[in-house]
């Protein structure tokens, strides 16, 4: 198992939303627009099958974290992640350890459903986006696709959360 470079681009994006939003901390809700940044990927694709529009999504996540202005380019380093965004990615590798599969935008979004009393979340709730609707989604993904669905061990799975902690070009 590994970080799909899908993935890590929308961590990157996270970022630039942050900034773009006037945060200096990349919560959830920066998470998810990363997603929607990042575009054609498993977890937009999903969004749009349970009826949810990718731009009206953005715009119920801007009017929800934006503020005045933007941070400058320059205080790109003081830009970090929030203990909640850090819970949602422990969350998103977990996820993708309990389907045995790379982790990816999939794994983010049921993550993120998984996250009680943050936005994301229950803004998901409320279009009937949860985390059993989600997993029994990547499920049937995943059995379209011929791939199967096995529990890994929790050496795998400490190992998978000690290599995503030490990818410093992502959380510095």
């Amino acid at each position: 198992m590994r970080l799909t470079e899908e993935l890590r681009t929308i961590l990157l994006y996270a970022r630039d939303e942050a900034m773009r939003t006037g945060c200096y901390g990349i919560g959830p809700e920066h998470l998810l627009l990363g997603v929607l940044r990042q575009g054609d990927n498993p977890a937009v694709h999903a969004l749009e099958k349970f009826g949810l529009e990718p731009s009206e999504v953005k715009q119920a996540l801007d009017s929800h974290v934006f503020r005045e202005q933007a941070i400058a380019y320059e205080d790109e380093d003081k830009v970090n992640f929030t203990r909640a965004a850090l819970n949602v990615t422990s969350l998103t590798i977990m996820e993708a350890i309990r389907c045995n599969q790379d982790v990816s935008s999939i794994h983010l979004l049921a993550a993120l459903c998984d996250n009680p009393g943050e936005f994301c979340c229950e803004y998901l709730h409320r279009h009937g986006i949860s985390l059993q609707v989600l997993r029994t989604y990547i499920s049937k993904s995943s059995e379209e696709s011929g791939k199967n669905s096995s529990l890994p061990g929790t050496e795998d799975m400490n190992r998978l959360l000690s290599a995503f902690y030490q990818e410093k070009e992502i959380f510095s």
